[in-house]
């Protein structure tokens, strides 16, 4: 059985809802990549809840902080979970705009495609220069293959405000604006 379709099955028993995130959601919008972790994001005021209920299925804490909880897998198993907690009006919003998916056997829930953008700009703005040209690469191909338009002001506006406008100016230079399929 699958550590998503474990992992969901034991949360929707515990009505401790996900979303995901990352390249699971890279994927489900359309960029076929590899990915080398799970990745989740939470209710903040369900942290406890959530290490209990993964830590039972062997999980341990790697790290902790104020918005993030990084897990080991279990024994057995190759990949790692990343947690990105946030508010509970965050959660609603996103929640309520989440797409519906098949992943690995199990219906599950990911970002939609803006939240998706969002959360990488943030991660680009915020992250390891390392991981920036991967998420830059991630934004460049999910706008090429769900043809958006750049210039589309609701998309400027994410862009802007989850990252900036030296990262807007590079998607535009390397999508050329209008993303052609």
């Amino acid at each position: 059985m699958s550590l998503i379709r474990i992992i969901s099955q034991k949360a929707n028993e515990q009505q401790l809802p996900f979303l995901l995130i990352g390249g699971y959601a890279v994927m489900a919008h359309g960029f076929a990549r590899s990915t080398y972790d799970l990745d989740f994001l939470i209710r903040k005021n369900q942290t406890e809840d959530w290490r209990r209920l993964l830590e039972g299925l062997g999980f341990k804490i790697h790290f902790t902080g104020p918005t993030f909880v990084q897990f080991e897998p279990p024994a057995g198993e190759k990949l790692p979970l990343d947690v990105m907690l946030v508010s509970d009006e965050t959660f609603v919003r996103m929640q309520a705009e989440a797409k519906r998916i098949e992943a690995d056997g199990v219906a599950t829930s990911i970002v939609s495609l803006p939240h998706l953008i969002a959360l990488k700009c943030h991660a680009i703005c915020q992250g390891k220069p390392h991981r920036a040209m991967k998420d830059i690469e991630d934004l460049v191909q999910l706008a090429r293959l769900n043809k958006l338009d750049l210039n589309d002001p609701s998309l400027r506006d994410i862009i802007l405000k989850h990252g900036n406008k030296e990262l807007y100016e590079t998607l535009k230079r390397d999508c050329g604006g209008i993303c052609p399929e």
